[in-house]
């Protein structure tokens, strides 16, 4: 099995210029491996103008120390991530090295992703709440808050379409759906496969959901309930080491392909 990358995604509105969608460790690899998001040789800037985090999880946000580097960083989260973020240290270490320009989001209300100099680009996005209560682990202990976790309908004003980025999914219910709805694309949790997939692979007892990760296998689980999103391309992303689909020939990824949804892969590209 290759290694693969956390589940960063950089989104543009064919200007060539880049927001990103939260910031894993290996963001510099990423970056390295995708010739667009690499500054060139006579400008060190990356062409990157913001960063949009949908948690506060080291595996989504400590990347942002990758970028320490840039004059200035524009970062999109909620109240409760910047709290986290704080908390933990990964905010005032980056801001230790750049300028960095935190833009409060709430859930349920829109917002223009704009270029570092202030003009907006064609993209929006929305966020929505997808907080379960289960915090970080580095924050056991810390109150819990709303926007703890989020998902984000990214959309381009000129053509209307619309992805939907939820690399965490604790539950999906009749509400988190009505965010899908609509959306071309939807790049959801796959963590695990099954509940209990720790316990059957000999790593541990604790099951997906207690883990705030529900599983895409049975009969609650995400794929059967994503079934009725019947016009948009579902891509799971964020999957743990166990996950059965990150090996082609699985007669789990073949279902996956029966119900009409795919596995995401490093460099892999959506256009809508």
């Amino acid at each position: 099995m290759a290694r693969r990358l956390s589940s960063t995604i950089a989104v543009d509105d064919g200007s060539g210029e880049w927001f990103l969608g939260n910031a894993g460790p290996e963001l510099d690899v990423a970056l390295s491996q995708c010739p667009p998001l690499w500054p060139g040789p006579n400008d060190p800037t990356a062409p990157i103008h913001g960063i949009f985090l949908t948690d506060a999880e080291l595996d989504h946000a400590v990347g942002l120390l990758s970028l320490r580097q840039a004059s200035e960083l524009h970062v999109y989260g909620t109240a409760a991530v910047r709290i986290l973020l704080s908390q933990c240290g990964v905010l005032p270490t980056l801001e230790s090295y750049t300028v960095v320009h935190w833009h409060e989001v709430r859930p349920g209300e829109r917002f223009a992703l704009n270029y570092r100099h202030g003009a907006p680009s064609r993209l929006w996005c929305e966020p929505f709440d997808a907080s379960s209560g289960r915090l970080p682990r580095y924050a056991k202990g810390s109150p819990t808050s709303a926007g703890v976790v989020i998902g984000y309908r990214i959309g381009d004003a000129h053509t209307n379409r619309v992805a939907v980025f939820l690399p965490s999914l604790a539950v999906l219910d009749e509400r988190l759906l009505e965010h899908l709805r609509g959306a071309q694309l939807v790049l959801v949790d796959g963590t695990f496969w099954t509940d209990d997939e720790l316990h059957r692979r000999q790593r541990g007892t604790a099951t997906a959901r207690s883990m705030g990760h529900q599983p895409i296998d049975g009969a609650h689980g995400t794929l059967q309930l994503l079934r009725e999103l019947t016009d948009t391309h579902i891509v799971y992303t964020h999957l743990n080491n166990t996950n059965p689909i990150l090996f082609e020939d699985a007669s789990e990824r073949a279902q996956l392909a029966a119900a009409g949804a795919a596995v995401a892969h490093d460099g892999a590209e959506f256009e809508l």
